[in-house]
């Protein structure tokens, strides 16, 4: 979920760059963000049944995403909040677009997902990443319209919500 650099190198060139990563790691002003998270990117990649939406976010205080043991009071089964990313599946009707409210009770299983916690080290605590959500089984409902799109926001463990994003239209296959 967070973000990720990696590179190969050895020998006395890599020794002296870590010393000074380390060195320059110590000199940096702590970000400040606010204790909300923040959806900074959204992006709804589809290869025929398959989708993926590639969420960019940050969260000031650090505290977003759940452990598998968060399963009581806000986060309980059934519970509101028992998931973090909350996405709406929206079509294009008659000219409008209109949110498809997806009812579990029926069967229906609604786009929502759980973010796993990773809790930042040391004393700044903001969280910067990327969160990738694999749309299964497939990333459209059945239905006489073409034309989707999601509405998403995040929630974090202080219950506080994420502005909304919209991906882009697409053409179900």
């Amino acid at each position: 979920m967070g973000n990720r650099c990696t590179s190969r190198m050895s020998g006395p060139a890599a020794a002296a760059l870590a010393v000074l990563l380390i060195a320059a790691s110590g000199c940096e002003t702590p970000v400040s963000l606010p204790p909300e998270p923040q959806l900074t990117s959204i992006e709804l990649l589809t290869e025929g049944e398959s989708g993926t939406l590639i969420l960019g976010f940050e969260d000031g205080d650090g505290n977003f995403g759940l452990e598998q043991a968060d399963t009581t009071d806000a986060f309980c089964a059934g519970c509101p909040f028992h998931h973090n990313v909350f996405c709406v599946y929206q079509e294009f009707r008659d000219g409008e677009w209109t949110s498809i409210e997806l009812n579990p009770d029926l069967g229906e299983v609604p786009f929502y997902y759980r973010a796993p916690l990773i809790s930042p080290t040391g004393q700044n605590k903001t969280q910067r990443g990327t969160i990738t959500v694999d749309l299964e089984p497939r990333y459209y409902l059945s239905s006489a319209w073409d034309t989707l799109r999601f509405s998403v926001h995040i929630v974090d463990r202080d219950l506080q919500s994420s502005d909304t994003l919209l991906t882009a239209a697409v053409t179900k296959p």
